[in-house]
């Protein structure tokens, strides 16, 4: 691979840790002004529902539009929404209902950012690095998971909501600059941007992915994935604060970051081998499953580093596996559209998830839970917090019967071999 792609994953590094700060110190500003899980739960429902319905128009400007300049576009209008944010926040203005319009905006922007990130990731390598190349990269988001949420937790307690997003900006900004580093490749277009092109567009997309009976599998798995992610991404913040504080939870979840980290390595050292190859990325979701068992069982901070650690490294593999795959088949006029589907489709559970968990967990908390201790302690263990350690439980059950169920895919088998054949020609 070519040197400039390791100073775009340096910049990129970089602009992510500071995103990731600032996502972290806004979720436990929700929790500490708030007190409930239900809270965070609505804001990161309307942005995991507001990115589902956009995403696929995200990916027709990637496939229209030079996608170095929309990358940039998007990160601008994400940091001056940040800017706002941290104006209200410093003069004391910043409620839960101010932010909710903020969560429609990057709800917009932030998917439309990822697809176009992902579309011009297939640019900038051949065909035979792919998998490398999405290892490299898992790596950059994984440092930004390590470093974010403690980094993001030290800043909030000297210097509040507002530090933090101060240090966000500035790291926008350098990501930016290693960006201008690229060409953007010329997007050929048969028509004009209108409502019925788009719709057009998007309908070929659609056809597209109907023919890749694996690819659509593998998404549709995923999405059932991504759906019981999103109780986790509400239950753990309430779970964890509920006999710790901002710091604890911070370190773990840079402990998972550092597995992230350690898992993108591996793929990097193996993702020749690991090219194409299904079975492994069934594997590591089956080891995923487990993890959020063991996360749930008892209060501690040492059981959810285990968790951490496992989900980590066996999903950073998974990811980058299924991610070189994508990359593989799809080609430059289509990978935008394709990649807007594939993430509109994997994460059109989450917001389910998300909504749901919120409630259903602050009910399991506080009335299911006590009036049930007896039965459920053996389980999950007893104190605060145990009733979302309950629904914690039960996702890794189903996320482990999931991947069980889809061991002998058949679809997914073929996926392997389509994908290593065209490695294989070029």
């Amino acid at each position: 691979m070519s040197k400039k792609v390791y100073l775009l994953w340096f910049g990129q590094t970089v602009s992510w840790t500071g995103s990731a700060m600032s996502f972290f110190a806004i979720g436990v500003w929700i929790y500490e002004t708030t007190g409930k899980a239900s809270a965070l739960s609505s804001i990161l429902f309307i942005v995991a529902v507001v990115g589902v319905v956009t995403g696929p128009f995200g990916g027709v400007l990637a496939d229209r539009f030079p996608r170095k300049k929309l990358i940039i576009i998007f990160d601008l209008i994400i940091a001056a929404l940040m800017c706002v944010i941290g104006y209200f926040a410093l003069n004391d203005m910043l409620t839960l209902t101010l932010l909710i319009p903020f969560a429609f905006a990057f709800g917009i922007f932030e998917i439309a950012h990822w697809t176009t990130w992902s579309a011009f990731l297939g640019d900038v390598v051949k065909k035979q690095n792919v998998t490398k190349v999405s290892a490299l990269f898992e790596s950059a988001e994984a440092i930004s998971m390590l470093i974010g949420p403690i980094g993001g937790a030290l800043i909030y307690s000297f210097f509040g909501l507002t530090g933090v997003i101060i240090v966000d900006l500035a790291t926008c900004f350098f990501g930016i600059s290693t960006i201008l580093f690229f060409k953007s490749k010329n997007i050929n277009t048969k028509s004009n941007l209108n409502f019925r092109n788009v719709y057009l567009d998007l309908v070929e997309a659609y056809n597209w992915l109907k023919k890749q009976k694996g690819l659509l599998s593998l998404v549709l798995i995923l999405g059932i994935c991504n759906g019981l992610h999103g109780f986790i991404a509400v239950l753990l913040p309430p779970m964890v604060l509920s006999f710790t504080d901002a710091t604890g939870l911070g370190f773990i979840e840079s402990v998972a970051g550092m597995a992230f980290l350690v898992g993108s390595i591996i793929s990097l050292r193996i993702s020749d081998r690991i090219q194409g190859d299904m079975k492994v990325a069934i594997i590591m979701g089956l080891l995923c499953g487990l993890a959020i068992i063991v996360g749930s069982l008892r209060p501690s901070i040492y059981l959810l580093c285990i968790f951490g650690i496992i989900e980590g490294v066996s999903g950073t593999i998974q990811y980058t596996v299924s991610s070189g795959a994508w990359l593989a088949i799809t080609d430059q006029n289509i990978r935008g559209r394709a990649l807007a589907l594939r993430g509109t489709i994997a994460q059109m559970l989450r917001p389910f998830g998300v909504l749901i968990a919120g409630p259903l967990g602050d009910y399991l908390e506080f009335t299911f839970y006590p009036r049930n201790v007896d039965i459920l302690s053996p389980i999950v263990g007893t104190g605060p917090g145990r009733g979302y350690a309950l629904l914690f439980f039960v996702v890794g059950v189903m996320y482990t019967i999931l991947w069980i169920l889809n061991f002998n895919n058949k679809n997914l088998e073929n996926l392997s071999s389509q994908v290593k054949e065209i490695i294989k020609e070029g």
